[in-house]
């Protein structure tokens, strides 16, 4: 286990492929997390901070946060939208704005007519309980602040991105493209390369004294030791063995149960770390014992 900073003062959970694994949805297990707030527990008591850093917007993952026991909707930090929105300590912020976003949404809304697809009421993402879209129909993902999410067809998330690739070096605009028409999505972000948003947010929030440590199954949620940023992974991440060796933690359990062995490995470092504390102060201020004097009495 590697440190790069002396402590842990926010630990930050991803979602997709590490909370929520692979296929798996936000709505349909909601009664399964007994054992992540077991282990939530110690650590809420100790005042330590969990939140969530993901892709998704602001919203869906305080919901989703609320649901699993990290708190209430304001009172646990959330890193969102790829690490492009940040809410913590009772604020929001952006960190890229997004000038560019109407008119990336109405390219789309162009070429999306242009395909003859209809397009639907703003949605959440599937696993936060969004309706998947059918071969004919298509729709903006709600609630982004500073990116654009779109659930379309293959088809429509392969043209769009072809024409927005364009449109940005024809207008000088930097656009970060995240296709998956296999998945039926593509987000766009205000930044190049966008998989690195969360790492330059958890960098910030480092140096701001949050002492982050991030939890997740992929490389977007790896920060190279010596920024002041801790990293754990779940026993099936994606990484190489390189980056897992890197890590202050590597969980040999996979998906949620990897995350509860990542919050108790956590708690017993607060108790071990708690106990050495007490134990200096203790002989630090405990008076010494005087030896009895010597007698003057013969036997």
């Amino acid at each position: 286990m590697r440190s790069a900073v002396p402590s842990i003062g926010t630990v930050l959970l991803d979602v997709n492929g590490t909370l929520l694994p692979a296929g798996s949805s936000a709505h349909s297990s909601r009664c399964g997390w007994d054992r992540l707030r077991d282990a939530l527990g110690p650590l809420h008591a100790d005042g330590l901070t969990v939140g969530l850093c993901s892709d998704s917007p602001l919203e869906q993952l305080r919901e989703f946060g609320r649901q699993i026991g990290l708190g209430t909707a304001t009172t646990f930090p959330v890193v969102a939208e790829n690490g492009n929105v940040i809410s913590l300590d009772g604020g929001i912020r952006v960190m890229a704005p997004f000038p560019a976003a109407a008119s990336v949404r109405a390219l789309i809304s162009e070429i999306a007519a242009a395909h003859g697809l209809e397009q639907l009421q703003d949605a959440p993402a599937p696993e936060f309980g969004g309706t998947p879209v059918t071969p004919r129909t298509w729709a903006f993902g709600e609630n982004r602040r500073a990116s654009v999410s779109v659930f379309a067809p293959p088809s429509l998330v392969t043209a769009a991105a072809r024409a927005l690739g364009s449109w940005a070096l024809d207008h000088g605009i930097e656009l970060g493209l995240d296709r998956s028409p296999r998945r039926c999505f593509l987000g766009v972000h205000p930044y190049t390369p966008y998989r690195t948003g969360k790492r330059r947010t958890l960098e910030v929030l480092a140096g701001e004294g949050h002492r982050p440590l991030m939890v997740g199954d992929s490389l977007s949620d790896w920060v190279p030791p010596g920024r002041g940023v801790r990293c754990a992974f779940v026993g099936d991440a994606t990484v190489p063995e390189p980056v897992r060796a890197s890590a202050w933690f590597a969980s040999t359990l996979p998906g949620p149960d990897g995350v509860v062995d990542v919050l108790r490995r956590v708690a017993a470092m607060r108790r071990a770390t708690a106990v050495r504390r007490a134990t200096a102060m203790r002989d630090r201020f405990e008076p010494c014992r005087e030896e009895a004097p010597p007698s003057d009495s013969k036997e």
